[in-house]
């Protein structure tokens, strides 16, 4: 038989692998999900990858494919990118100029509001007399008349905003806003990981506060139809 051939060290392995898998299941149960097990619905899963600070630059391209961040109430979007996002205020005044929220440029983001459903863009400056035209309170915002963001006051609450950075704003800004947590699909947590060429094994993983090996993840993920939150963070930080 096949198990006569294992040695006693590699039957405890694979009872403890085994074991392993049950606990994840069960965790995922407790949540009103059961992973591995047909289709997988639940908002409320984590994954938290921390991975070493050599490697970590490798993730700000995330930033520039979207994000989801959950947000209690609807504000500003200055509050937004200071006390949400963790920004700098000089940072967020003098480096990011332009700002786009659901693809109109924000001129007064004292009072433009982020709510449940928006998507912000954020880039640094952007060339020629076009980027100009762009850049928050632009002197020449008049050539843009039709280019401005509205919204009804009245809809706006707390839920998911999708965030996304460009050019040098993603690679400056992305640790902070990882390490807080965002909320992607497991599907582009996969497709990033491939696209990156990322080795899971050098990650500790944890999915719903239990350890998982980077097989046990993808196969997580795989089976996984909802949103999670997915948490990076630095070694030793």
């Amino acid at each position: 038989m096949l198990l006569e051939g294992l040695g006693a060290q590699a039957l405890v392995e694979l009872a403890f692998k085994d074991m392993l898998a049950d606990s994840l299941r069960e965790k995922s149960r407790e949540k009103g999900v059961c992973v591995m097990v047909g289709i997988t619905c639940a908002a409320s899963n984590q994954l938290v990858l921390t991975i070493p600070e050599t490697s970590a630059g490798v993730w700000h391209g995330l930033l520039r494919r979207g994000v989801g961040v959950f947000i209690e109430r609807a504000l500003s979007v200055r509050e937004f990118m200071t006390e949400v996002l963790g920004m700098d205020l000089h940072y967020a005044t003098n480096s990011v100029p332009g700002l786009f929220l659901n693809n109109a440029p924000v001129d007064d983001w004292s009072e433009e509001l982020v709510s449940d459903g928006d998507e912000l863009g954020m880039s640094g400056t952007m060339p020629g007399l076009c980027g100009i035209a762009l850049r928050r309170s632009s002197p020449i915002r008049s050539f843009r008349p039709d280019l401005v963001s509205r919204h009804d006051e009245e809809a706006r609450k707390g839920g998911v905003a999708t965030v996304k950075m460009f050019n040098f704003v993603a690679l400056d800004c992305f640790k902070p806003v990882l390490r807080r947590g965002v909320v992607v699909s497991p599907a582009a947590v996969l497709e990033y990981v491939g696209d990156q060429e990322i080795s899971l094994q050098e990650c500790q993983c944890a999915w719903n506060d239990s350890p998982a090996s980077a097989s046990e993840v993808r196969e997580i993920l795989a089976g996984v139809c909802e949103d999670i939150e997915l948490i990076v963070r630095m070694n030793g930080k």
